[in-house]
């Protein structure tokens, strides 16, 4: 297993693409806390009237872990494809190693990469935050949860997409069928998100109709879209269960369930690397 591990993260030192990846996310930290420095700078009054978080430095650093899950997708399929197409896993089966480790050691690998690819962008982040913005409004117990369930996250995220990787051994529909689930997750957190967060009922409304000056109301009515009964708790167990969704409630800071989605994160992991090594052990490498 040592030399395993020894080998994928040698391997992961010269791939261009965890490169790639590193580079994307320092950028990414830096654009986005850029572009919100630009608008401050730009809307003033605007931003006088909002609350500090708006202004702060530490108000975007987890808003990247949406877009990161996307490199983590075009890694975790290149660098597994890779070995497929390389026939460098008949190999290490060739020289005696299991299918259990390798499997395992291609967890580990994947699992740093992506974490510290993720890590990279809310080190980054902050710190241009704190140089350009200057603030911080969070307390370090709060940045320190919220950075713990990303990173939890993201590593139930790196799971998933391993046992979709290592079933598909072509590299360029590995890394699609990864790019397409992430994708998937994403429309669908987002799609879980809206519907959870429409109101019970609309608010009585009044206004002047422009050509007849006549007063048109409407009163308080119940809302047709909101969840109620068992439906309600399935979005809500998907919400808080789908990695991207944990995700994107961290880029909102809603830490009402950070304890609930590192407990489904810990599940997550576990099955997926159970199904992925089962799935592993009976398949026939060409």
């Amino acid at each position: 297993m040592n030399r395993l591990l020894s080998a994928e993260f040698v391997r992961l030192w010269k791939s261009f693409v965890f490169r790639l990846g590193l580079f994307f996310s320092a950028g990414l930290g830096i654009f986005i806390i850029a572009m919100r420095w630009m608008d401050v700078k730009a809307h003033p009054k605007i931003y006088a009237e909002l609350p500090a978080e708006y202004t702060s430095a530490d108000g975007l650093i987890f808003i990247g872990g949406i877009y990161i899950v996307f490199a983590a997708a075009v890694f975790v399929g290149i660098f597994t494809g890779t070995e497929y197409g390389d026939g460098t896993i008949r190999n290490k089966l060739a020289v005696g190693h299991s299918r259990k480790n390798i499997y395992l050691s291609k967890l580990i690998a994947c699992g740093a990469a992506c974490l510290t690819m993720h890590g990279l962008y809310i080190a980054v982040s902050l710190a241009a935050g704190l140089l350009l913005l200057g603030s911080i409004t969070m307390e370090p117990i709060e940045i320190l949860s919220f950075t713990g369930a990303g990173m939890a996250a993201m590593m139930a995220m790196t799971a998933i997409l391993l046992l979709l990787a290592m079933s598909i051994q072509n590299k360029a529909a590995g890394s699609v069928a990864c790019l397409l689930l992430t994708m998937i997750m994403l429309f669908a957190s987002l799609t879980i998100w809206q519907r959870l967060s429409a109101p019970e009922y609309h608010d009585a409304y009044a206004y002047v109709n422009e050509n007849t000056g006549e007063v048109i109301t409407g009163e308080k009515e119940e809302n047709p879209k909101y969840l109620t009964g068992t439906k309600r708790k399935v979005y809500e167990f998907l919400n808080n269960f789908l990695p991207v969704s944990q995700l994107y409630q961290i880029a909102l800071n809603d830490s009402q369930n950070l304890g609930t989605m590192i407990m489904y994160d810990c599940l997550i992991i576990c099955l997926s690397t159970g199904a992925g090594i089962v799935i592993f052990q009976k398949k026939d490498l060409k």
